[in-house]
């Protein structure tokens, strides 16, 4: 099951979630992205460096709703670490806050890591193990499994604290309980899912925190109330790290050992080599994957102070004075603990190394120098990024420095072979580069133009027109005297000035075109108006014509009318 998806519409592919991703489990494929689940160790650092807030966890939190209002008996078990995270008076006001929300009991997962401690140290004490690394940190387990199998033997075989209070609260509670986990982790959601009879949901601090504000939930406001379960010092600082190896480990369990703590995804990566090479022994780790450890999980709230005080507010929860019976003094046999660690490493189809130098000759990376290891694609090496392509995990047009290479290579193509007469000018109007139209039209000699004032060149005000502070483009036609040439011309200002691109078209030959145009036409309309005035001519000598016959003819038959009327008088 993944617990980590994308949005594609949300994810603009800056690959910052690759390149803080310390096992490289992400696909960028065919314009798709996801996660490689079988790489992933669930540690959430890609999830804390997506600005775009294109991944998304998982998330049981309507389940837990659900079992409440089902009436379930929810029972829920929080990682100490609240108490540095959340702005409270008293830590004892999340309990209080807890119960509101509907979850019946109310623990913390402190008493599920004092289980464990205990176990630890049996298992110290017998002096079995050359190196013993502790299994809390459901992350680093993930991280041996898939990446260090060798190393599992040294890893102690228990679950983690909330697995064991999981287990815990179930045998007190009964097994009809629905238990739940509230912490930093997203990987304590994968945990819960692998071990059954344990979690039955996981919610992260962030969750949480959105829970209380759709409740109108103030935790500093609220009354304080007791958790349902004490907690010792030792248990209440499993979060800040260190807390397992006591001033008295070494005197107490076994002196054979060097006990250290090891945080932060890189000193795992170096200590877990340091021990698969031999170059260490005698350690006893306490590794968390993250740096600053539960203080620093992916799933802080959003409102969480900065990490010393974090540090601090906790310190001051652990310094409270313990509570009267607050240690257990002993745990039903019946109840698991155990757990047994296996090879997950899925690297076992060794690197085909023609196909690899093939996809970095395809890259442009002929040599070793060509490799410049930018990191800029998400992987820290050329040669990884091309390993990703073999395996599918990359698409090998995904390179800056290929792309880069291409766009120049097109961009030097376009200025070279465009019709159009192209000059790039400094912000003093000094000549930088000018393409071979540029230079067949005015600069017939091959002269090197470069750093010459382009007012040398072409003798006109436009250039000067464009050098004023309001001005970032001039399209306008402009005839050159000097080289009897017409032009459209766009002058366009780029880098606040400092830069300057002239593109002239040649329009001369149309113009000319138009300037005979306008001579025809303007034949035309004057041997039309010619033709028009003959017409009108002709037209009035035909009036004035039918109009002299047509007196006459009037005269000839009123005289005829006279004598015929004349003539009827007889």
């Amino acid at each position: 099951m993944k617990f980590i998806e994308f949005d594609s519409d949300k994810c603009d592919e800056c690959f910052k979630c690759l390149r803080v991703c310390p096992t490289k489990a992400i696909a960028f494929v065919n314009n798709k992205r996801h996660i490689i689940d079988d790489l992933c160790i669930k540690c959430g650092l890609c999830l804390t460096h997506c600005e775009q807030k294109a991944l998304s966890i998982h998330q049981d939190i309507q389940r837990v709703k659900n079992a409440i209002l089902a009436g379930k008996k929810v029972i829920v078990s929080i990682a100490p670490s609240y108490a540095g995270l959340f702005e409270m008076k008293n830590p004892s006001q999340m309990a209080t806050a807890l119960r509101l929300i509907g979850f019946e009991y109310v623990e913390e997962t402190a008493r599920g890591a004092e289980i464990v401690s205990k176990r630890y140290e049996k298992i110290i004490e017998s002096n079995k193990m050359k190196n013993i690394i502790t299994s809390c940190c459901p992350s680093s387990n993930y991280y041996i499994e898939n990446y260090f199998p060798k190393l599992i033997d040294y890893v102690i075989p228990v679950v983690s604290p909330m697995i064991a209070h999981g287990k815990y609260l179930k045998d007190r509670y009964g097994d009809d309980a629905y238990t739940v986990f509230i912490g930093p982790c997203v990987a304590k959601k994968a945990e819960a899912k692998e071990i059954d009879n344990a979690i039955d949901a996981v919610i992260t601090f962030r969750e949480l925190e959105i829970w209380f504000k759709e409740r109108e939930i103030i935790l500093k406001d609220l009354e304080s109330s007791g958790f349902d379960a004490p907690v010792d010092k030792r248990s209440k600082a499993y979060p800040v790290g260190g807390s397992l190896w006591n001033k008295d480990m070494k005197t107490r369990v076994n002196s054979n050992y060097k006990y250290v703590h090891i945080n932060g995804i890189e000193a795992c990566k170096e200590f877990l080599k340091a021990i698969e090479n031999g170059d260490i022994e005698g350690y006893c780790a306490e590794v968390n994957i993250c740096l600053g450890s539960c203080l620093n999980g992916p799933e802080i709230p959003l409102t969480a102070p900065n990490i010393f005080k974090r540090i601090s507010n906790l310190n001051n929860y652990v310094d409270e004075k313990n509570p009267e019976n607050c240690l257990l003094t002993e745990v039903n046999n019946h109840i698991l603990t155990d757990r047994i660690f296996t090879d997950k490493s899925i690297n076992k189809i060794p690197v085909n190394e023609d196909h690899v130098a093939s996809v970095l000759l395809d890259m442009g990376k002929y040599s070793q120098r060509d490799q410049i290891n930018c990191g800029a694609c998400g992987y820290s090496t050329c040669y990884d990024k091309a390993v990703a392509v073999t395996m599918g995990y990359s698409d090998m047009e995904l390179c800056l420095d290929r792309l880069k290479h291409k766009v120049e290579s097109l961009q030097n193509t376009i200025f070279d072979n465009s019709p159009n007469l192209i000059c790039i000018l400094d912000e003093e109007l000094r000549i930088q580069d000018t393409n071979a139209a540029f230079n067949e039209i005015f600069n017939k000699e091959k002269t090197k133009l470069k750093e010459w004032p382009i007012s040398t060149v072409i003798n006109t005000e436009i250039f000067e027109e464009i050098n004023t502070p309001l001005t970032a483009k001039i399209s306008r036609k402009c005839y050159i005297e000097s080289v009897n040439r017409t032009f459209y011309v766009n002058l366009i200002k780029i880098h606040d000035g400092v830069v300057f691109v002239g593109i002239f078209t040649d329009i001369t030959d149309a113009e000319n075109n138009r300037e005979e145009l306008m001579r025809v036409k303007e034949r035309t309309i004057e041997t039309c108006q010619e033709v028009i005035n003959n017409q009108m001519r002709v037209a009035q000598e035909i009036a004035s014509l039918l109009g002299e016959t047509t007196a006459e003819t009037k005269l000839g038959l009123n005289k005829l009318k006279e004598i015929v009327l004349s003539e009827g008088d007889y």
